[in-house]
């Protein structure tokens, strides 16, 4: 009786070895993260991460557009994180059924309008869209020297700024589709694609990316883009002579960070979203890409100081911009027939 009871045991043993072995070894498999936002930034926070908790990743790079499109209509794709982007794509993970509930201790302190009330994502950052003006090219351009700033998005159609200026498509970016949402939610729908088509023909061309029209704008082939503060503020820090200025009743974002339910390692993805809530790494965010921490009290980067937010719109809806998501990029390519 002894003997197989010892049996029973040892065999007992050998199998709780092999699920520490095994499940050591699925543990260490690479974290898959989609990026929204600079893949830069993205490679440095990882990279942090990976230093403090061992955990190997693998990073790509996306637009909100192209994340939704892969996330939204796709079937399984093995992503763990999706990490930045606007909340509403957020938001529409949440409502397909996509994206895991998880509240990190971490988000206790940050306040309810920067997460999602049901615990499925959590802001990281907070961006405004920007009119931003590269002055160089704006003070050598005898037809634009003698003119005012811009200070709203109308003031972009002046003839004289016909293929100097640049918005990103809404199709493919959280930037563009920010914009065309928080017109939408201002001025109704048929005059916010109204004034998206207008700004489109007196663009040079869409981006497909909002930073791209930002860096654009930073190499002189633009005399003003639209596109978000940060953008244009990570170009300034670099010795780019670029102003940047928030239009009345502007668009914002939530930057947020979500787990899907379609990845292979959600106990490494919720150490990450407890990483990316932190006070360090919310300061350190900030001082890299300039948008505004989520964190309570903590004190802003010198560029963010004097930048003006009571502009923003502030009746701005996030769960709104992701309900009428199709039927506005609808509308949007009914127009551009």
């Amino acid at each position: 009786m002894w003997k197989k009871a010892l049996l029973v045991i040892i065999a007992g043993v050998g199998v709780f070895l092999g699920f520490l072995i095994f499940g050591e070894k699925k543990n260490n498999q690479p974290l898959k993260v989609y990026v929204i936002f600079q893949e830069d930034a993205g490679r440095i926070l990882l990279e942090t991460f990976k230093e403090q908790t061992g955990q190997p990743y693998d990073i790509i790079r996306m637009s909100s557009g192209e994340a939704s499109y892969h996330l939204l209509t796709l079937g399984k794709t093995g992503i763990d994180v999706v990490l930045g982007g606007p909340a509403d794509l957020h938001e529409q993970l949440k409502n397909k059924n996509k994206s895991l509930r998880y509240s990190s201790a971490a988000a206790n302190s940050i306040p309810a309008k920067y997460k999602d009330n049901d615990g499925y994502w959590t802001g990281m950052y907070m961006g405004a869209l920007a009119i931003g003006v590269n002055q160089t090219v704006w003070q050598q351009d005898p037809t634009l020297k003698a003119l005012p700033l811009p200070q709203g998005y109308e003031d972009l159609l002046r003839p004289e700024l016909k293929g100097k200026i640049e918005i990103p498509d809404p199709e493919t970016s959280g930037t563009g589709y920010t914009l065309l949402a928080s017109l939408a939610q201002q001025r109704g729908d048929r005059e916010a694609v109204s004034l998206m088509q207008s700004l489109k023909q007196q663009s040079a061309s869409m981006t497909f990316a909002g930073n791209t029209s930002a860096q654009h704008l930073a190499e002189g082939e633009l005399a003003a883009a639209v596109s978000f503060l940060s953008d244009q503020l990570r170009f300034k820090n670099s010795g780019y002579n670029i102003s940047s200025l928030i239009p009345p009743q502007a668009g914002w974002e939530i930057g947020a960070v979500s787990i899907l339910k379609g990845g292979n390692n959600s106990a490494a993805a919720k150490k990450l979203v407890d990483f990316m809530l932190s006070r360090e790494v919310q300061t350190d965010y900030m001082n890299t890409a300039f948008s505004f921490p989520v964190a309570p009290n903590i004190p802003v980067n010198p560029l963010l100081v004097p930048v003006k937010l009571e502009n923003l719109l502030a009746t701005y809806r996030f769960d709104l911009a992701a309900e009428q998501h199709e039927k506005l990029l609808g509308e949007w390519r009914e127009a551009s027939k």
